[in-house]
């Protein structure tokens, strides 16, 4: 809702505010898309164009209004049904970190902040997003296990539940900053340096619902996040990426290391397997020249012998 009322206020209202209801015809509408994916399109971004993900939730909004005017006779039909356009093709940034960097960034992040070092190693670890790492409150975490349940999401100073609306309990001691094939939990002594740094933060209070990361009892906000972020990688003199690169992370090196494909999926709450796969095929093992070869059955090619 704050989302299409932010669409109607800075974009459409501006746009087609002062005509007639029935001026908004379909080249009108083609021409306002047209506008919009222009530089300048941008409200926020100066001089850029509107992002087709935020065209297309604004494009719902305008044909919700437009369906009401049908509805009220206003319109003789709603002219969104005949517009023709396509949003650009989703592309994932997927840039993830190496171990090697991951172990620099943390090591950096100690000598600046060692709370925000503990933030960034349950981050990679636990592979969650950021609204639920920030969100995360001391009633969700299991120290004796190493175990967290996810089950809300810090967003627009506020609490929500997590995208898929669904609670899910993920360890955080997974293997990720350390050069190894193994993927399972608390295999590693590194990994489990985790649940020292939890322990050691500055500000940990007894009650349950106090968040975990915290800044006057209020989750730390994702521009502090960023602001620590910026500071360590220049301190750790590794290539700029997006802090949310620590999810993709995650999920490439766990699936990498031969992790269960729903285990992962479980993990860092995508929605389905094949969402996950969309993003991250490459990662998987390929299999060995020996394994391709398909079963023969006296020596000719044909379907595996315990095929029924």
């Amino acid at each position: 809702m704050e989302n299409y009322r932010s669409f109607a206020v800075q974009h459409l209202l501006p746009h087609f505010g002062q005509q007639p209801i029935t001026d908004i015809t379909v080249s009108a509408i083609e021409d306002f898309i047209e506008a919009k994916r222009a530089p300048g399109g941008a409200v926020r971004r100066q001089g850029k164009a509107l992002a087709d993900s935020s065209l297309k939730t604004g494009l719902l909004t305008l044909r919700l209004i437009l369906k009401r005017a049908a509805r009220r006779g206003l319109i003789p039909v709603n002219p969104m049904g005949d517009v023709e356009w396509r949003s650009a093709p989703r592309i994932e940034n997927v840039d993830p970190f190496t171990g090697r960097e991951l172990r620099a960034i943390v090591c950096a992040a100690e000598r600046v902040e060692p709370d925000f070092a503990t933030l960034l190693r349950l981050w990679a670890q636990a592979g969650c997003r950021a609204g639920e790492i920030t969100g995360l409150q001391w009633q969700d975490v299991d120290l004796a296990t190493g175990v967290v349940k996810i089950r809300r999401t810090w967003s627009r100073q506020r609490l929500g539940p997590t995208k898929t609306r669904q609670e899910r309990d993920v360890s955080i001691l997974h293997p990720i900053l350390d050069d190894t094939v193994e993927w399972r939990p608390g295999v590693t002594e590194t990994a489990r340096t985790v649940l020292q740094g939890l322990r050691r933060l500055t500000v940990r209070s007894l009650e349950p619902e106090t968040f975990v990361f915290q800044r006057k009892g209020q989750p730390v906000s994702s521009m502090e996040v960023h602001r620590a972020w910026r500071r360590t990688l220049l301190a750790a003199q590794v290539r700029y990426r997006m802090p949310e690169q620590l999810r993709h992370t995650f999920a490439s090196t766990m699936l990498s290391r031969n992790a269960p494909l729903l285990y992962v999926q479980h993990a860092g709450g995508w929605r389905s397997a094949s969402v996950l796969l969309r993003t991250y095929a490459r990662w998987l093992p390929q299999p060995s020249a020996t394994q391709a070869q398909p079963a023969t059955v006296h020596g000719a090619v044909g379907t595996p012998s315990n095929a029924r």
